[in-house]
């Protein structure tokens, strides 16, 4: 059986760290990103085979 993921645009915003020096830290099922754009998140979570409610 396969297992469905999804998750909020919104809840996966507030996953995102605004760094100091400008951008953010995201981490996802333990993967960190370093980010330019909170919109590069909903791909990053469709990678780890997400489904992004908006």
């Amino acid at each position: 059986m396969e297992t469905i993921k999804t998750a909020s645009f919104e809840y996966l915003i507030g996953l995102a760290a605004e760094r100091p020096e400008g951008g953010f830290d995201f981490t996802l099922d333990g993967s960190s990103y370093r980010i330019k754009d909170v919109l590069e998140i909903s791909k990053i979570a469709e990678k780890h085979g997400y489904i992004v409610i908006y």
